[in-house]
């Protein structure tokens, strides 16, 4: 599922379909199906299981399996290092309770919140009787923190993210601001952009339950019934969540699990899973089990933890040694080989031929980024329309 176009009108090329991989025709939730390949690995003689081959084309140089990237806070804190374009900053679960203005209500709570990460507060609010206004009050004031942020005019990383990936690639984000939904929608005019999944709800984004279908709140009416779109709930940080009792968040959930189930390539960028996503963790390590491709998938971590913590989170998720932790994006293999990398992992760890390194520029100026973009979306445009092989 992916929401569409921006809120001006101009779908030019924003629902498109792409033969190379899953793409919802709209924004759509479409029910749960393995995504589609142009051509099955081969059957080697012997007794060798090349089922753990993704999807490939090798005479069009193209991989169909998926690029999942998951995303956490720490990825809008990197996207907005000096805060929103009216520099307010983008809180984490540490710094919650001051930035968005919660003490007075918690004071009236007479819980200790106090240098105590807000995850852990919400939870025990949870738990306590009578609390009910207060917990409302909370959620519509994180509601209408968030809801203002705004995306700065320069490029930042989730430019750069949806920038350096393709159709059949996906972003899954825990994040509840609408950072990564404003870049979707000025990059949207390029076509050829990944799906996002909102995991916990989004303040920019908003569905039709009897259409199935998600926008971006901007449009504020359904574009097949024309009623008004309702807004998506936010899970909020307690360690009992109930994924499936939310229709919008549940759906998302599921197409999220085929994602992991077909991944040959997984990015975690600035998700710390934290306890209170134990279930989420829990979801995503069933999945990915079931991920034919996982011997020789590449796990990346985009994060400024050390390695040794980083590997401790996520060895669940790790095989042997394919693995490798960064601190920054630009130095993952997102920038290094940017709507490649399932290629160039692919040709150069299976097929021995590694691909010349081709990194995206580091531009500000987003309208001279897209420039250089430009040119890899002409040459899936020419895989598409001709059979070109991909380059």
């Amino acid at each position: 599922m992916r929401p569409e176009d921006s809120p001006n009108g101009n779908r030019e090329g924003a629902c498109r379909q792409n033969r190379l991989g899953p793409r919802p025709e709209t924004c759509q939730m479409r029910r749960s199906s393995a995504p589609k390949q142009r051509l099955a690995p081969l059957q080697p003689k012997g007794n060798y299981r090349l089922r753990h081959i993704p999807a490939v084309d090798i005479t069009k140089r193209a991989v169909h399996a998926p690029h999942l990237v998951i995303v956490g806070a720490g990825a809008s804190i990197a996207a907005t290092p000096n805060g929103d374009l009216k520099r307010k900053p983008l809180p984490s679960m540490i710094n919650l309770v001051d930035y968005v203005g919660l003490a007075p209500l918690l004071d009236r709570t007479g819980i200790n919140w106090k240098n105590r990460n807000f995850e852990d507060v919400y939870d025990e609010l949870t738990k306590q009787r009578g609390l009910g206004a207060v917990l409302r009050e909370i959620k519509q004031q994180i509601s209408r923190y968030f809801g203002a942020i705004e995306i700065p005019r320069e490029a930042t990383a989730y430019d750069y993210l949806l920038l350096c990936l393709r159709e059949k690639d996906a972003i899954a984000t825990f994040n509840w601001d609408p950072l990564l939904p404003q870049a979707y929608l000025r990059n949207a005019h390029l076509r050829r952009l990944p799906s996002i999944f909102f995991l916990h709800g989004n303040v920019a984004v908003g569905y039709c339950l009897p259409c199935k279908a998600k926008y971006f709140i901007s449009d504020v009416y359904c574009r097949k019934c024309r009623k008004r779109l309702s807004p998506t709930k936010l899970l909020y940080p307690a360690r009992n969540k109930q994924y499936g009792s939310d229709p919008f968040i549940d759906n998302e959930w599921k197409e999220l699990r085929i994602r992991v189930e077909h991944a040959y390539l997984l990015t975690i960028f600035g998700y710390s899973a934290p306890n209170g996503d134990a279930a989420a963790i829990d979801l995503m390590r069933s999945a990915w089990e079931k991920n034919g491709t996982k011997e020789l998938a590449q796990v990346e971590i985009v994060d400024i933890k050390s390695v040794g913590k980083l590997h401790q989170t996520w060895s669940s998720f790790i095989t042997r040694q394919h693995y490798h932790a960064t601190k920054s994006l630009r130095r993952s293999l997102l920038s290094r080989y940017p709507r490649r990398t399932c290629e160039a992992f692919f040709w150069a760890s299976l097929q021995n031929d590694p691909w010349e390194d081709n990194y995206i520029p580091r531009l500000r100026n987003l309208n001279r980024l897209q420039k250089w973009v430009e040119r890899l979306v002409r040459k899936e445009d020419d895989l598409e329309k001709s059979g070109k092989p991909l380059s």
